[in-house]
């Protein structure tokens, strides 16, 4: 970190003491790409309550990385935010959450998850949108989200408290989850399916890069890409996918 942004965090710090002295509540999307995740942040990010709306990238090993996504999220959005909570998606098991951070009772949990073929088609989508050839090739996204989904089967299964929510219930059920999510949260308001646009709305490597995700309002769109699947992968994919969404129901 650079001197000047040194700086500018601990003037950040000083214009905002409720950083360091305020009680906060922190919300980490736990997830994988193209599940809709983007969508779900930008909802929650318009609320009154909820500071943050992209992907930071960052790491979660210890308290202080919540500090460091606080006054991140401060600086973005130019909110003053005092009460409610700070929000944070990660999709990758690169990015480290530690069981420190995990087990916190102000520290929530949600995981979502997206079925397979609709994933893996809408990560090649985005391949071709962004030039990224790594996301064109189907085996290693399915892999990729195999190995994503054991993950979260595995938080799931060890902390309590975890809400688990299906990506189509966003756009097919989509006041019925929104209620459910704000009573989890304990929100005053209701969760509405319109949402603001912020800086890095659109913007590649802080969410969904392609224009649906500035149409302001929860939409179900169509992906009728074709793409074979090898089969094993495919199948073990879907395994876990299964196993990931009957936690939801136990």
């Amino acid at each position: 970190m650079s001197i000047k942004s040194k700086i500018d965090k601990a003037l950040l710090i000083l214009k905002h003491p409720s950083v360091l002295l305020g009680k906060q509540n922190y919300i980490l999307i736990l997830s994988h790409m193209r599940s809709r995740s983007s969508l779900l942040s930008h909802v929650l990010g318009s609320h009154d309550e909820v500071c943050g709306y992209g992907e930071l990238h960052y790491d979660y090993p210890k308290k202080s990385s919540l500090l460091k996504m606080h006054v991140e999220l401060l600086k973005d959005t130019g909110q003053s935010t005092t009460k409610g909570f700070f929000l944070d998606k990660l999709l990758h098991n690169s990015f480290v959450v530690s069981h420190d951070i995990l087990k916190r009772k102000n520290v929530y949990i949600l995981i979502l998850v997206r079925e397979p073929e609709a994933t893996v088609k809408s990560i090649v989508k985005m391949g071709e949108v962004t030039g990224d050839e790594g996301y064109l090739d189907v085996d290693a996204m399915l892999k990729y989200y195999t190995n994503r989904l054991n993950y979260l089967y595995q938080i799931a299964q060890k902390y309590e408290g975890v809400l688990m929510i299906d990506s189509d219930n966003i756009v097919d059920s989509t006041s019925e989850t929104l209620n459910r999510i704000k009573n989890w949260l304990g929100l005053d308001d209701e969760l509405t399916s319109s949402y603001k646009k912020f800086k890095k709305t659109g913007s590649a490597g802080h969410g969904d890069p392609s224009l649906n995700i500035s149409a302001g309002e929860i939409i179900k769109t169509q992906n009728d890409l074709a793409l074979e699947f090898e089969p094993t992968l495919l199948n073990n994919a879907k395994e876990i996918y299964s196993k990931v969404i009957g936690l939801k129901a136990s």
